[in-house]
């Protein structure tokens, strides 16, 4: 009887011990999307996944990459739209099953019967240790494999942990397409991989794979897979994204996506987040509250005050944060352009038209605009320096055309002094300054 019992408790503890093996990515990753303007990287050549049905030999990272309880160093490419981690996987693979006690582990932004016959795919090591990127992209793919279209894709694969799925353009649409999306891990099976259905926002599925995606992320979706710790308090800066051709003078607004890595709660304002060129702050924020496993985002407003290429990252500081190896984000690559004013008719728009009369004004200003095709518009007020004094308008609007007025601006109910101001108005496609002037 005893003998039966202890058979029983082993088998029991047996039982418990392969159910704690499943649901394991969630412990070890949190999934987000975001978006992130696409640009494609030129690295090195991977001819062997430039075919249908290729896979590269081994490729070496140039740093160990932590993933889940293990690290991985090397990678093999298939054309089939993923990077297995480490040597194993010596096939490509188009049978897209991410639930596979066999194919994994592996990160697939676009599993399918893919070919890169017509396409290329690069790899590129970029950054310094220990924030270093590695990048694997598709580029001009055929989904399917005989199709006549072309899909743009890239995998980010970071020194820190974390994954990025980064999409682009395309041309045409998928062909009988049965794709996966997703990642896995060890040991296979039910719990351990993400299954992401794309949507607005995206889904990820643990427990429920999804291998028939006939819908392209589409330009500028970003997947965002960031690993958790055990550690109660770790803010994690995941990515930066905003305009990459900002004007001299003019302010500019860049988000900055943050994770709570950790086991606890992070405190609404608890969390400063850092607009960097270097070791120069640009500008500050706070971070809203944000539970275990979730994201927040935050703004900066930067105005640049000077012409030319240059690297922004965002920087967060949080108390008794333990892990400093994700407090920044990947540079990202801004070229600062000169202020052209659209009063000179240097830059003509298509789309948009900003008026505003009289100006000079002395009380009240009326300020028309008119939008060809219905967007998100922003509609606000900056003094010379830059610094937002007002928000006459952000909501959606439909073609037409616009009248709103403005009584110059407020400083804790006391107008402020003569002088000039910048008009903008920013849609999805475009932006337009004018320039106003208040005189009394």
């Amino acid at each position: 009887m005893n003998k039966t019992r202890a058979i029983i408790f082993l088998l029991a503890s047996l039982i418990l011990a392969c159910s704690a093996l499943n649901a394991q990515i969630a412990n070890y990753y949190a999934f987000t999307q975001t978006a992130n303007e696409w640009e494609p990287i030129w690295g090195t050549f991977a001819t062997e996944a430039m075919t249908d049905e290729g896979i590269t030999p081994a490729i070496g990272m140039g740093f160990d990459f932590p993933y889940g309880t293990n690290t991985y160093s090397q990678v093999r490419i298939s054309s089939n739209g993923w990077v297995g981690l480490g040597t194993n996987l010596t096939l490509p693979y188009y049978a897209n099953d991410l639930a596979t006690l066999n194919i994994r582990p592996l990160l697939a932004p676009l599993w399918d019967d893919i070919s890169l016959q017509f396409g290329a795919v690069h790899y590129a090591s970029y950054g310094v240790a220990p924030h270093r990127v590695f990048f694997v992209q598709w580029l001009a793919a055929k989904w399917n494999y005989n199709a006549m279209n072309e899909f743009n894709f890239m995998v980010r694969i970071h020194e820190t942990g974390q994954a990025d799925f980064i999409y682009g353009t395309n041309i045409g649409s998928p062909s009988n397409a049965s794709a996966s999306i997703g990642i896995n891990m060890t040991p296979g099976g039910s719990g351990n991989y993400f299954s992401i259905v794309p949507a607005n926002p995206a889904v990820a599925h643990t427990t429920t794979q999804y291998q028939n995606i006939q819908t392209f992320p589409g330009l500028g979706t970003m997947y965002i897979f960031m690993p958790r710790t055990t550690e109660a308090q770790n803010a994690a800066a995941v990515n930066l994204r905003g305009n990459r051709n900002p004007m001299q003078n003019v302010v500019n607004e860049y988000v900055v996506t943050v994770g709570n890595a950790g086991t606890g709660q992070i405190a609404a304002n608890s969390v400063t987040a850092y607009l960097m060129r270097g070791e120069e702050v640009l500008a500050e924020t706070q971070l809203p509250y944000i539970a275990s496993g979730s994201f927040g985002n935050a703004t900066f407003e930067w105005t640049p005050d000077e012409t030319g290429l240059m690297y922004l990252y965002a920087r967060v500081d949080l108390a008794e944060d333990a892990d400093s190896l994700n407090n920044e984000t990947f540079p990202f690559a801004v070229t600062v352009q000169p202020y052209v004013s659209n009063d000179d008719n240097l830059a003509p728009s298509i789309d948009l038209s900003l008026k505003a009369y009289p100006n000079p004004f002395s009380g009240s200003v009326s300020i028309d605009y008119a939008i060809k095709s219905g967007s998100q518009v922003t509609v606000e007020v900056f003094d010379i320096k830059g610094r937002k004094v007002d928000t006459l308008v952000r909501e959606y609007k439909n073609p037409g055309n616009y009248t709103i007025g403005w009584n110059g601006p407020q400083n804790r109910g006391t107008k402020t002094a003569d002088g000039i101001y910048l008009l903008k108005i920013t849609t999805e496609k475009e932006a337009l300054t004018r320039k106003l002037i208040l005189l009394k």
